[in-house]
This record gives structure tokens, C-alpha cells and sequence, in this order.
């Protein structure tokens, strides 16, 4: 109901400017309560792309989720948590400059006990809505990413098992070849970024 208001009034100039004008007035505590009732919830993910590219087809680390019913198979990440402090009081303590690539090594520690390097940002995408968990709107971060100690040792560890899933989250993970992705059932926003952006983003990835 709120966001709609919000968005009925955008749609009329006249009634956009006097909205701001008598915004302008609200006194500041009021004003960011307000506006925490009529934004739109957000959470940001970050997720790892891992690709081997020694092998003669190209193959992508994916993991399988225990709590997803559909679209239990895709890319290993977790949400961006906030950083300590009292939103309502200022503060001179800034956040780091890597936050978020420092989430996104934190969770892959965490839930597949891997350390990895973040190496680049490939694509943010804004995703409105997924079948699998409808919920807020999502703002994904995907970065591409390598084993700290190699590609060769983390597959040394699979075949092990000395390297397995830390966190009941996970079933299990293996690397699969980026043309075999149609044979697992995909998160839908992974299997998109994969099948689409990919090998936008990485010619050298074409399925």
C-alpha cells in the first residue's frame, strides 16, 4: 500500500514537488522512519563464479543447497550482513573499502571451507523476484573468483574429502562442465547469469 502511494505520486509532477517540499519539513528521525516504511526491501548477495579453464571444456564450481526445494543446485554465496552501528546516530567509523568482496570470502569459508581471491566484479544484477524464494528484491554481486591455493589443489581436496561442505546449508559442491549445466536444476538467477551473461561477459565461455 505504502509503495504504491509512493510510486502514484511520482507519476504526478505537481504532486511530486509539493511531497517534497512538505518533506523538507519533517524533522529528520521522522523522516527516515517514513522513509524505511515506503522504500522497498532489498538484500544484497554476493556470489562466487570459479572456473576452471585447465580443463578442455570450462568448468564452474557449484554447490547444492539443503533448503531450496527447486533450484537447489547454483553458485556458492551468501547475503551481505550490516556493519555495526546505530543507524540513528552519526558516526566517524567507515566501512572497508573491500566490504563486500570480505562477505563474499567470508561466506565461501564459512558454508564450503575454501579460501579463495576475489579477482574481479563481473555483473550486479537487480533481480525483482525469484520463484525459489520470493522475498525482497534482490542486488546481486558477482564476482570471479579463484582458490587461494589453486584450482589443482581444490580438486585434489574434493577427491579427498579433506575439502567439504562446513555448513549444514550445503549438501555437497563440485565443479561441472559449463555445458552440462542443463543437467542439474539451477537457482534461477544462477542459471541465467551462466547461460546468458556469461558467456557475454567471458566470450571464451560460450556454451
Amino acid at each position: 500500500m505504502l509503495s504504491w502511494l509512493t510510486r502514484t505520486i511520482e507519476r504526478h509532477p505537481s504532486l511530486h514537488r509539493v511531497s517534497v517540499l512538505i518533506w523538507r519539513l519533517f524533522p529528520r528521525r521522522l523522516a527516515g522512519f517514513l522513509k524505511g516504511l515506503l522504500t522497498r526491501s532489498w538484500v544484497v548477495g554476493v556470489v562466487a563464479v570459479l572456473i576452471d579453464q585447465r580443463e578442455s571444456t570450462s568448468e564452474v564450481l557449484l554447490a547444492e543447497h539443503s533448503y531450496r526445494r527447486t533450484g537447489n543446485w547454483g553458485l556458492p554465496g551468501g547475503s551481505l550482513e550490516s556493519i555495526a552501528g546505530d543507524p540513528s546516530k552519526p558516526t566517524i567509523t567507515p566501512s572497508p573499502d573491500d566490504v563486500i568482496e570480505a562477505a563474499l570470502r567470508r561466506e565461501i569459508s564459512e558454508e564450503l571451507g575454501i579460501a579463495i581471491k576475489v579477482d574481479r566484479l563481473l555483473r550486479i544484477d537487480a533481480i525483482p523476484f525469484m520463484p525459489e524464494e520470493p522475498g525482497p528484491f534482490r542486488l546481486t554481486f558477482y564476482f570471479q573468483c579463484s582458490p587461494q591455493d589453486g584450482f589443482a589443489a581444490l580438486r585434489d581436496g574434493l577427491a579427498s574429502g579433506d575439502t567439504r561442505p562446513q555448513s549444514p546449508e550445503i549438501r555437497r559442491m563440485r565443479f561441472v562442465p559449463l555445458t552440462e549445466l542443463g543437467q542439474y536444476d539451477l537457482f534461477s538467477s544462477d542459471h541465467r547469469f551462466l547461460t546468458e551473461d556469461l558467456p557475454r561477459l567471458l566470450p571464451s565461455q560460450a556454451i
